[in-house]
């Protein structure tokens, strides 16, 4: 699993289900203590502590057909698969297989999900296949996913910054700085903090690789910024990382060094393994 995939494959966290507009019946209500649970552990990095909350809430849900909070747990347990499958190389094929199973389940039933739920379900196909370097699928559910993602479009952001990661890793250079300011754009004014840090990090990373390196710091030290506030570690240990590429690209040895271990010092203490692994192989060459 890429390092580089962390920064969108982590951004669509599917919040509970808004409360009915009657007192819920008990099975709702258990699914929505299951929900909040279940954020609790995934905001704590507890993922099997989320993956059996999630669980209990689809149960909870399955029980009494309330299809807004099934949705609602099949669209957080696909988050917590994709999560698993970033950690655990050795399982990662299995995770993504029961990620695509959530979703697909949605997907293949769409009279029983609100047109929202259903655009979030494109949305973390799209991420899916992106995690697995299938451009090319990706692509095709973002289309899906804004299809029926209606104008203002609360996902627009996240879709356009999946565009911009896929020029920058097609080597479309110019086209990954035009979609990453566009995404940057969107989602300051939706609000979307999360989102415009994505899309600021992107700009950074797109704008080293064309020599830009005084705008690169810029966005870089905004998404830093904006992560920090958060509290999201692995977004900061990226933030991090790229600013150390590019020092790399000014010829500043030591600031780029200086970057990277406080970008292993975040991914290390946070337990972000791969990142951390990746950025001790990446300091071990500079020594």
């Amino acid at each position: 699993m890429r390092v580089t995939a962390l920064l969108l494959s982590s951004a669509l966290l599917t919040s509970c289900s808004s409360p009915p507009p009657k007192p819920p019946t008990a099975a709702q209500a258990s699914a929505q203590t299951f929900n909040l649970n279940g954020a609790r552990a995934l905001r704590r990095g507890d993922l099997n502590a989320a993956l059996a909350a999630f669980g209990e809430a689809l149960a909870a849900s399955d029980s009494v057909e309330d299809f807004e909070g099934s949705g609602t747990a099949l669209l957080n347990l696909a988050l917590v698969h994709a999560r698993l499958a970033q950690v655990d190389a050795t399982k990662a094929r299995h995770y993504l297989d029961a990620a695509h199973a959530r979703v697909d389940r949605m997907l293949t039933a769409p009279q029983r999900y609100s047109e929202a739920q259903r655009g979030q379900a494109a949305t973390r196909k799209a991420m899916l296949y992106l995690d697995a370097n299938a451009h090319g699928l990706a692509l095709h559910w973002a289309d899906q996913a804004r299809a029926v993602c209606t104008d203002p479009c609360p996902l627009a952001p996240t879709l356009v910054n999946l565009r911009a990661f896929v020029a920058l890793e097609r080597g479309e250079v110019a086209r990954a700085v035009d979609q990453a300011a566009r995404a940057a754009e969107l989602s300051k004014a939706l609000g979307n903090h999360s989102e415009h840090a994505n899309a600021l990090r992107l700009l950074g990373r797109a704008s080293t690789r064309v020599g830009k390196t005084d705008e690169a710091a810029s966005a870089l030290e905004l998404a830093l910024q904006i992560d920090r506030d958060l509290g999201l570690p692995e977004r900061i240990a990226l933030d991090l990382m790229h600013s150390g590429e590019n020092e790399e690209r000014r010829g500043q040895a030591a600031a780029a060094r200086d970057f990277f271990e406080r970008a292993l010092n975040v991914a290390s203490a946070a337990g972000i393994n791969l990142l951390a692994d990746s950025l001790r192989t990446r300091l071990g060459k500079r020594e």
